[in-house]
Parts: C-alpha cells; sequence; structure tokens
C-alpha cells in the first residue's frame, strides 16, 4: 500500500460537525427507508473529508492538570482554598507591619516548605501524566485523504478520516466499523482499557457495505453519518448513516442533498454520479462502534470511519474523577482546628488586652522625656502592633507539619494493606491457559487511602451476592424438562443420552430439540480455537451463559462457529449420528438489567418457518406465557414451578425456556417496528422496548435450568464474625426470594434461632401497612426474638417503598433486625437502598461487589470495596479498597482499619498537644516580659519546632503503632466494636489533651522560672541571662513532648528508638550548628547551659512532674475502668511472660451494643 500521499493542509479549517438540523425523509417505504420525522441530529460526519478542511490536532488530548502557564496560579488556587493555609499565610504576613519578634523568612519558611512538597508531588504526578499523552498523540496511525493511504499522527486525526486498523493496534478514536477482514464484517475487540474485561467482544461492520474490504472498494465509500452528540455513555450508542458507493474514488466535496433519495430516483441520476450503491440508510448501535482504547483482537485489520475525536471520544469524557469521598475524621479534624483557633484567638485577645493595659498604664504614668506619651495615636499603633506580633507567634498553635503527615500515614498505612500477604490470593491459571503457566498472585489495592479510617467505623455493609459472596463460578446443576429433571453435575451429559435413548415418545422429542436449540442458538457466546492447546472455548460477558453452552456442549450439541447473522452448531440425531446445522439470526434481543431476558428470533432452515427463542429470570418468562391450556397445561406449568422452587431452595440460580412459532405477519410486523427503532435517534432504547413487546408474549414454556455458583471460602465465618462485631449486613440481589433466603442461611446471614420476617407486598399502599403490623410485632415482642430478625423483601415491595415514601418505615425495620436480605433488585435500586440507610441514619456505610452492575452501590455508600473476580474490573475501578475474595473483609476492617484509625487519631491530638504546650508557654512568658512579644525561644527553633525537630516521632506512631496484634484483632469482634462507637476519638480525649498540654506549659515554664530564681550565676560568675534560658526552654520542652509520647505507645520497633533519639541528637546538634554559624544566640551559649548544675537537676524534676500525673491518670483509668483492648493487652501480657501464645483463647464479657 502506498504511503506517500498528500499532506494535510496545515491551515486549521473548521472541523465538519454540523448544528443540529430536521430530518425529513421522502424515499418511498419500498427502499429500504424507514420514516423517522422532525428528529433532532445532534451530530454530523461526512465521509470523505475535503483537503479544505483538514486540520491539525483535532485528535489531540491533554489528562494533564496544569500547564507551564497555569501551574502556579492553579496551584496555589487548590492550596489556599483550605482555611488552614490561609492562616498560616496570614501568619507569614503579619511579619510585614513591622512589629513581630519573628523575621519575615522565618514565619513564612514552614509553609513555604509544606507548598514545597505539595508543588513536587502535584509536578510529578502530572509529568507522568505529560508522558502518557505525548505517547498517545504522538503514535502514527494509518488513514486515508484524498484517496491516498498515509501515516499521520494519533493528535491529527479529524472526524470523518477513513482509519484502517491493523491486528492488535489500539484505536485513538471513537470510529464506526465500515468492513473488516472477516466475509460478514465482524471483528474483535479487547476492552480492557474501558472496563477491565480481557474477554473479546464482538462487533459488527455496517451491513450493507462489509463486503468493501479492499483499499480500492473502501475509498469508493460515500457516507453521512446522524448521530446524537458526544457523551460518556460507554454502553450505548445511536445513530445511523446514510452511505452511497460510486464506480469511482468517492469524491470529498458531497453533502447532505447528495444523500437525499430523490436526487438518484432515476437511471439518468444515478449514472451521473456513478452510482452502483445505494443511496441507502442503515441503523447503528453500539455494536457497529469501536471505540478509543479498544485493541483489534483475532482480525487481521478493521476498516473504520471517526465519528468523535479527543475530548469528545467516550473514554476521555470518563475521565471525569467520581465525587471526591472525605473520612468523618477529617471532618472531626475541622472542627478540632476550629476548636483550636478559638484557643489561638483567646490567647491573642488575652494578650493584646493585657498589653494595651500595662502600656496604658506605663504611657499615662511615664514622666520621663525618652517615653511616649502625649497622644492617643501612640497607645492605638502600639495595641495594633501587639495584635499583629502575637498573631504571627501564636499561628504556631496549629501544627502547620500535621496535614503533610496525615497523608503520608495514609500512604503508608495503604503500601502496608498492598503489602499483607494474608489478603493476597494465588489464584491458578484460567482452563485455556498455555500449559505451564504459574499462578498469578492477586494482591489488594488500596485507590482511596483518604478513607483508611473510615474502615474502622462501619455500621451497615451492602453486599452483592453473585461473585462476591459467590465463587461466581457457574456449573450447570440440573435440567428440568417435560417433568424430568436431569442431573448434569452428576452425570454430565445426561440430557444428550436421554435424548439419543430412542425411549422417548415423539413430543418429549420435539421439546427436547426445542430445548438445546436455545441453548446454542440463545447468547452472545463466541466460540473460539485457543492458539496453544488446541482446543474449542467458549467467550462471554455472562458466566451464566458460558456454563450453559459447556453443558450443552456435554450432551453432544456443540457450538462452533459464530458469525454476525449465522450460528453454527452440530448436534446428534435420534440414532446418534452427528450433523452440522446453521441457522440464520435475524435478530438478537439483547439482555439488560431491565428486561432481565433474551431472545433471539430465527428461520428454521427445515421448515422456513419464524422462531423466537427466549430465555430468562423465571418471574418475568411465567408472565408471559400463553393462557392457552393447550400450549402450556396447568399440571405442566405447576411441575415446572416446583421444580424451580426446589432448585431455589438449595441456592440454585434458575432460568426459564421458553419459545413462540411467529407467523409471516406478525414477523414482519415486528421487523418494521424493530428498524424503525433501530434508526431513531430519539428515545431508540424505548422504541426497541416496544417493538420487543410485539412478540415476546404468549410463549410456551420449554424448560428449566438450574446453575450452581458455590460460596466462597470462609463467607459463613466472616458473616459470623462481623456480625458479632455490631455491624448490620444487608445482601442485595437479583435472585428469586427462594434462593436468596437458602443463600442467606448457608452464608450465616440467617442464623439458627432468627425470625425471619417477609415483605411481599402487592401495592404501594399493602406495602405501608405491611411495615407498619411489622413494626407493631417487633415493639410487642421486644426481649422475645430470640437472636434477632431478618428481614427479606422482594424487588417489587422495594419498589413499592420508594414509591410510596415508605423509607422512613423500611428504615425502621431494618435498625431492629440483624441482616437485611433484598431479592429482584436492579442496580439503580442498590444505589438507592444505600443512600436511603446512608442518608436516613447518617450511619458509615460500605458496599461491596464485583460486577458493573455494583458500580452506582460502590460510589453511593461512604466506602466502596469491589472483588476483583471474573466480571471484569469496573467494580475494582470505581471502589476505595478492592481485594480478590470476600473474606479478606474481615481483616481489611478489624485490622486495617482499626489500626489505621487508632493511629491517625493519636497522631492527630499528639500533634495538637505538642503545639499547645509549645505556644502556652510563650503566652506565660508574656506575664513576665511586659507583654512585649519578645520570643521565649530562639527564633530558628520557633521555626523548626513543627517540621524538623519534632516531626518524625509522631509520623512513627501513624505507620507502626498497634495496641493489639493482628491476630488477636481478628478473634475478639468486641475489639472492633468499641473503635466503632469512639474509644479512640471523643470529647473527653481531646479535654485530655488541652489538660495536659496547659499542665506541661505551667510545669515547664515556671520550672524553669523557679529554677533560675532571681537570677543563677553561670560558670564565669555571670547572671544567667536571656540566650541561655531560650536554650533551657528549647531542649526541656522536647524531653517533655517526646516523653508524653513514649506514654501513648503500646508498640515499640527499632524505628520508634531510632527515631526518637534522632529527632533528640537533631535538637542538640542544630543548637551547636546554628550557634556556629552566628545565626541566633551569643557564641558559647548552649557549653554555658550544658555546664550548669541547674541545667542538669532541673531537666529530670520539670520532665517528671509533666509526666507523672498523666501516668497516674492511664494506670488508674486501665485499672479501674479498663477498656476491651486494655484487658486483652494485659492478658496478652501475662501470657507472653507465662510463654503462652494470646488470641482465641482470651474471653471477654458480651458488651452492650
Amino acid at each position: 500500500m502506498d504511503t506517500d500521499g498528500i499532506k494535510p493542509d496545515p491551515t486549521p479549517q473548521p472541523t465538519p460537525q454540523k448544528q443540529k438540523k430536521k430530518l425529513k425523509f421522502k424515499l418511498p417505504k419500498r427502499r429500504g427507508f424507514r420514516r423517522n420525522e422532525n428528529e433532532d441530529v445532534g451530530w454530523e460526519v461526512f465521509t470523505p473529508v475535503p483537503p479544505s478542511q483538514h486540520t491539525t490536532k483535532a485528535n489531540y488530548i491533554r489528562t494533564t492538570k496544569y500547564t507551564i502557564v497555569t501551574f502556579i496560579p492553579l496551584f496555589l488556587y487548590s492550596q489556599f482554598r483550605r482555611f488552614y493555609n490561609i492562616y498560616f499565610l496570614l501568619g507569614a504576613l503579619s511579619v510585614l507591619y513591622g512589629s513581630s519578634s519573628l523575621s519575615p523568612m522565618s514565619q513564612i519558611s514552614p509553609l513555604l516548605m509544606v507548598l514545597f512538597f505539595a508543588a513536587l508531588k502535584d509536578l510529578i504526578e502530572d509529568y507522568a501524566r505529560y508522558r502518557s499523552d505525548c505517547e498517545a498523540n504522538e503514535k502514527l496511525t494509518s488513514v486515508i485523504r484524498d484517496g491516498v493511504a498515509m501515516e499521520i499522527k494519533a493528535q491529527d486525526l479529524m472526524n470523518g478520516d477513513l482509519v484502517h486498523v491493523k491486528k492488535n493496534e489500539k484505536l485513538s478514536v471513537d470510529a464506526i466499523i465500515i468492513s473488516s477482514s472477516f466475509e460478514d464484517g465482524t471483528c474483535f475487540v479487547e476492552t480492557a482499557e474501558l472496563d477491565g474485561e480481557t474477554n473479546l467482544k464482538r462487533r459488527s461492520a455496517i451491513p450493507a457495505l462489509s463486503h468493501y474490504q479492499a483499499f480500492e472498494d473502501v475509498i469508493r465509500v460515500n457516507l453521512h453519518i446522524q448521530c446524537e452528540s458526544p457523551n460518556e455513555n460507554l454502553l450505548s450508542y445511536e445513530g445511523r448513516a446514510k452511505y452511497i458507493v460510486s464506480a469511482g474514488r468517492a469524491r470529498a466535496d458531497r453533502r447532505r442533498s447528495f444523500f437525499e433519495p430523490n436526487k438518484h430516483e432515476t437511471p439518468e441520476s444515478r449514472n451521473a454520479d456513478d452510482i452502483v450503491d445505494g443511496p441507502g440508510v442503515v441503523p447503528l448501535s453500539m455494536s457497529n462502534m469501536i471505540l478509543r482504547g479498544c485493541v483489534l483482537r483475532n482480525t487481521d485489520h478493521a476498516w473504520v470511519t471517526v465519528v468523535y475525536t479527543g475530548a469528545d471520544t467516550k473514554i476521555i469524557r470518563n475521565l471525569k474523577k467520581p465525587p471526591q469521598k472525605e473520612s468523618r475524621l477529617m471532618k472531626w479534624l475541622n472542627w478540632l482546628v476550629m476548636g483550636i483557633f478559638i484557643y489561638n484567638a483567646i490567647l491573642l485577645f488575652v494578650s493584646c488586652t493585657l498589653e494595651y493595659l500595662q502600656y496604658k498604664v506605663q504611657f499615662e504614668r511615664s514622666t520621663q522625656w525618652y517615653l511616649p506619651g502625649g497622644t492617643n495615636e501612640a497607645l492605638v499603633t502600639n495595641f495594633i502592633g501587639a495584635l499583629f506580633s502575637y498573631f504571627g507567634t501564636y499561628t504556631y498553635v496549629i501544627p502547620i507539619s500535621l496535614f503533610v503527615m496525615v497523608e503520608m500515614d495514609r500512604l503508608i498505612q495503604g503500601l502496608f494493606m498492598v503489602w499483607d500477604t494474608k489478603m493476597s490470593l494465588l489464584r491458578p491459571p484460567a482452563l485455556d491457559a498455555p500449559p505451564g503457566e504459574a499462578p498469578t498472585l492477586v494482591q489488594m489495592r488500596a485507590n482511596n487511602t483518604n478513607l483508611n479510617e473510615d474502615l474502622a467505623a462501619v455500621e451497615y455493609i451492602f453486599s452483592d451476592k453473585t461473585g462476591t459472596l459467590t465463587q461466581n463460578e457457574m456449573r450447570l446443576s440440573q435440567w428440568y424438562l417435560n417433568g424430568e429433571i436431569y442431573p448434569d453435575m452428576e452425570r454430565p451429559g445426561s440430557f444428550g443420552e436421554a435424548y439419543r435413548s430412542g425411549r422417548l415418545p415423539e413430543a418429549t422429542m420435539r421439546r427436547m430439540t426445542l430445548f438445546y436449540r436455545v441453548m446454542v442458538l440463545c447468547h452472545g457466546v463466541i466460540p473460539s480455537i485457543n492458539e496453544v492447546s488446541g482446543r474449542l472455548i467458549y467467550e462471554s460477558q455472562s458466566p451464566d451463559e458460558t456454563a450453559l453452552v459447556e453443558a450443552i456442549a456435554n450432551s453432544k450439541f456443540v457450538l462452533t462457529k459464530r458469525s454476525k447473522s449465522n450460528v453454527t452448531f452440530t448436534a446428534p440425531d435420534a440414532s446418534g449420528n452427528v450433523q452440522t446445522h446453521v441457522f440464520e439470526v435475524l435478530h438478537s434481543l439483547e439482555f439488560n438489567s431491565d428486561r432481565k431476558r433474551m431472545s433471539v428470533i430465527v428461520k428454521d432452515p427445515e421448515t422456513g418457518k419464524y422462531h423466537l427463542y427466549c430465555k430468562g429470570a423465571d418471574n418475568i418468562i411465567l408472565e408471559r406465557l400463553s393462557k392457552d391450556e393447550t400450549q402450556n397445561p396447568r399440571h405442566e406449568i405447576d411441575a415446572a414451578i416446583k421444580a424451580l422452587y426446589e432448585f431455589s431452595v438449595i441456592g440454585l440460580r434458575t432460568l426459564c425456556i421458553s419459545y413462540r412459532e411467529l407467523d409471516e405477519e406478525l414477523y414482519h410486523d415486528f421487523k418494521d417496528a424493530y428498524e424503525a427503532a433501530e434508526t431513531a435517534l430519539v428515545d431508540r432504547d424505548l422504541k426497541m422496548a416496544a417493538a420487543c413487546e410485539k412478540v415476546e408474549h404468549d410463549l410456551t414454556l420449554v424448560g428449566c435450568t438450574a446453575i450452581e455458583d458455590r460460596l466462597q471460602d470462609e463467607v459463613p465465618e466472616t458473616i459470623d464474625f462481623l456480625m458479632r462485631c455490631g455491624i448490620k449486613v444487608w445482601l442485595l440481589t437479583g435472585d428469586k426470594q427462594e434462593t436468596a433466603i437458602n443463600i442467606g442461611q448457608s452464608s450465616k446471614l440467617i442464623q439458627p434461632g432468627m425470625i425471619v420476617v417477609k415483605l411481599n407486598s402487592k401495592t404501594v399502599p399493602e406495602c405501608g401497612t405491611i411495615l407498619d403490623d411489622i413494626l407493631r410485632q417487633m415493639e410487642a415482642n421486644v426481649g422475645r426474638a430470640g437472636k434477632g430478625y431478618t428481614l427479606v423483601v422482594d424487588g417489587l415491595s422495594l419498589g413499592h417503598v420508594f414509591a410510596g415514601n415508605h423509607q422512613q418505615k423500611m428504615i425502621a425495620v431494618g435498625v431492629q433486625c440483624h441482616s437485611v436480605i433484598c431479592c429482584r433488585v436492579t442496580p439503580l435500586q442498590k444505589s438507592m437502598v444505600v443512600n436511603m440507610v446512608k442518608d436516613g441514619l447518617k450511619k458509615m456505610t460500605l458496599a461491596i461487589g464485583d460486577g458493573a452492575n455494583d458500580v452506582s452501590m460502590i460510589m453511593s455508600a461512604h466506602v466502596g470495596v469491589g472483588i476483583m473476580g471474573r466480571e471484569g474490573t469496573q467494580a475494582v475501578r470505581s471502589s476505595d479498597f478492592a481485594f480478590a475474595e470476600f473474606r479478606f473483609l474481615k481483616r481489611l476492617l478489624v485490622v486495617h482499619g482499626r489500626w489505621s484509625f487508632m493511629r491517625l487519631s493519636e497522631l492527630i491530638f499528639y500533634s495538637f498537644y505538642k503545639n499547645l504546650a509549645f505556644i502556652t508557654i510563650q503566652f506565660w512568658f508574656g506575664f513576665y516580659s511586659a507583654w512585649s512579644g519578645q520570643l521565649i525561644y530562639e527564633e530558628f527553633f520557633m521555626t523548626w519546632f513543627n517540621v524538623f525537630f519534632t516531626a518524625l516521632p509522631p509520623l512513627l506512631i501513624g505507620v507502626f503503632e498497634q495496641d493489639v496484634s493482628d491476630t488477636t484483632a481478628e478473634n475478639i469482634p468486641e475489639l472492633y466494636h468499641q473503635s466503632r462507637v469512639g474509644q479512640y476519638w471523643n470529647w473527653r480525649l481531646f479535654a485530655g489533651v488541652m489538660f495536659d498540654a496547659v499542665w506541661h506549659s505551667l510545669a515547664v515554664f515556671y520550672g524553669i522560672y523557679l529554677a533560675f530564681g532571681d537570677g543563677d550565676i553561670d560558670t564565669k560568675g555571670r547572671v544567667i541571662g536571656y540566650w541561655v534560658g531560650t536554650f533551657f526552654f528549647a531542649n526541656i520542652v522536647v524531653l517533655v513532648v517526646f516523653a508524653r509520647l513514649c506514654l501513648l505507645t503500646y508498640h515499640w520497633v527499632w524505628a520508634t528508638w531510632a527515631v526518637l533519639l534522632f529527632s533528640l541528637a537533631v535538637t542538640a546538634v542544630a543548637t551547636i550548628v546554628i550557634e556556629a554559624i552566628g545565626y541566633g544566640s551569643v557564641i558559647g551559649t548552649y557549653t554555658e547551659a550544658y555546664s550548669l548544675p541547674v541545667f542538669w537537676l532541673s531537666l529530670p524534676v520539670i520532665v517528671a512532674a509533666c509526666v507523672l500525673p498523666a501516668f497516674a491518670w492511664i494506670f488508674a483509668r486501665r485499672t479501674l475502668f479498663p477498656s476491651d483492648s486494655d484487658i486483652v493487652i494485659e492478658r496478652s501480657q501475662e501470657n507472653r511472660k507465662m510463654k503462652i501464645n494470646a488470641g482465641p483463647d482470651i474471653e471477654l464479657v458480651e458488651v452492650e451494643q
């Protein structure tokens, strides 16, 4: 193929999209067009594109947050939206007034350091996005322009370009398929970058153009595509294409009027335009589209025409971040900051007031000529100066390093979760994997570490069933047909054996023939040959469909080939002779969560009759059966319902199989309505659903299937433990009620002794009445309900709850229940249930699921957890945390969640404590410094106290601290319950922090003040001066806050010791270095201070005076009012002394819920 073509015109031109217009088709119906009058056209694309409209960078993408120009303003805007950064900035600006004791550099340098690291983090992340953008934009793509093949950069593609996509090539645009290397226009794509699913999806070319496969044929096609405007919906697309094929190369100047049918109604007009095919109109849907990010697989090549580029592509429009979730701890922290700010304001007000009063007295009494006096302006000016001076000094009461440390701790805790081998799974290779392939290590993912601490406060868990509680490895368990049950799991192929036995009546044989035809024709399974093993394998988005096709293949009815319109399978006759059958699938009415059924319409190659084959949920199919008892005898329906009930009771997933024979008139009536709906640009889904209703009724029941999906390992034990933690579990499933109850019993959602309450209503008023009755019964049976209640709600009743505004009644009932099971729920209902509890009770919620239908539920909950199973990774991508199996949820909550909450709580409280003590000492100094604003510390010490001298030890609390071992936490549910109800965060703890800070500040200040007396004498006979005093205060306050840290620490590791010693050494060395370079104190201060006996004598006395009261309080509390964790710690220590392992043997009294 010639790759040397004309270069695109460098002059930017407008792209060929047009504004919305009204379309009116006037072509006679016999020509194949469908009338869709007065429909808005949101988007239009013409192929080929005129050279005059060629432009550059139409497909350019930019996912970076910043540019070189916008980085500084956008970064500063993002940082100073936070109140505490504005507060620190105002503190830094206060020194500009000129009355502050701090220099501008000392005051602003901590803020600059915090901003520097935040900017560095943003730059590193944004540069990685920039590199990825460059790689995508610079990729070369084969395209045809003006009839010449050429390669251009992906960023220069534009709407209407004809692109040649090769095997294993990733698409850079959203495009409609014109043809492929397959004769029928079929191609296969991998959509892992969009939805995480690695199984292949089948896509189809425009049927009328699929045979134009060669370069010289494709360049003769003129297209006019009308479709919906760009949007983020990855699952649907609505449009239509007008096409005309010329005898020669397609001209790029064809416009709208060229495609109107009345222009080419006569042979003369067709010859004048050299038309050999068309004009025609065909519907376009998602099955005709390949999206940006898809990879062409198992197909040599495909010709596509571009419809959306750049920011208009669906995947780019989906790059919007979901609503940012904020942890409850951070909301509490904001209130804590406000409380500290009020404390700061009180200190500021008192200091300025006392300074004003003292200065006023001195001013009025002063008679010395060298002191100010005589005007009120001096008083006002002095007050303002004091205000700015103290405001700058007291900003240190809020630890500027805290917010950086919180983010660092969260990140490290997230890494600990990922590295936790007890939450990793060694998954065996798939059945179709190459021989010798090693198992895959599936590690946990922490997608949103901002919510680590919320894991310790979960009160409600909402769980999907299939793939979440179960393995999602579907196996056909039993067939039901004509009153007989075929145990396929016990005897694979039992259905085929019966079919070939030759002992069955002719009517039964006809029924069995219909049954296996539904199995091999009505599905979306793609057969393919494994390139390594050479075996026939089946790929599908639905594990249920794969299980059914594989099971019927065990009975020798084998699906062998599938194209866009034909299905080929082999089947034995009654004598056992294998024959090949090819059926033309005329229409495929796809399954979705609203329809809960799938149908195909085929034409029998032997009889020429039209048949509709349908399978779906039993409640959907049963209500669509014909009432004619000659088709559906009452006894057969009753027997089928009984079989379905028996299957459900043992936890099997059931489907009903049905069919209908369509007469010629009904089929063509449906076809006309369906094809008209397919070309609609407005309400296409509703119109297609209405068309389906024309044929999906008066069905004849053929049989039933029952599929087994086993529970994952340790699911019952996990749910039982979580319920003992005081967590209420709600199961949201699409299964029927009997199946859901069985799963509830086997998973211990329904435990022995529990009372099962069912909510099954037929109308909205009845739903409210039943809920009222249930509430009255529960109130009457208070204390006599055994082990509690389990509420079971079907999907119809759940709809009545929301339709009738009975949410408050539903919540009132749910609060009284230990578990709730909602059956036959839709994805939207899952999200509505979560929001009902979250908004109605204001409790911490967690949702866990594995499929795309769980995404809305996962995103609605406070914490979303995804299962890395077999239904793609949409749930994983939307979740905050993800792992391989449900049993890991227990460890995530009771170990990592509890540790994270405890660590961050202690980190926050300790950080505020040390700063409160640090600054309150400065406040006490004001009484003895005439409120002059003089600092009690060295200026450099004030600057670096938070970000250098005392930053690392609290960081270690947030990384390594733990009160009990992980094994103990996993065996004693009461520990989680206490953390959930506020053991590590409450206002009593905050009051204790305030008391400690104030007491320690008093002890340090007056301890040193009394040690100095009226002026101690140094080694040279001089009175100890100001600089030695600053040295005393700096060293002792560091020792005191570190001593308090030691009292808080339960878990000592080598890193804790090392960081404490390192921080103390840095404090001492920094003093020496700063003095040596001539910054700050007078030379010789530290040598003089270290040589004074009063320093070494006062040091242990002051530290002991500070920590002994705290130690006494801790001892008294743990002795007289011990928490569960205190008891566990004490027992564990005793056991270690006796060299006995602690853990499950520890028993606790029951904690009141």
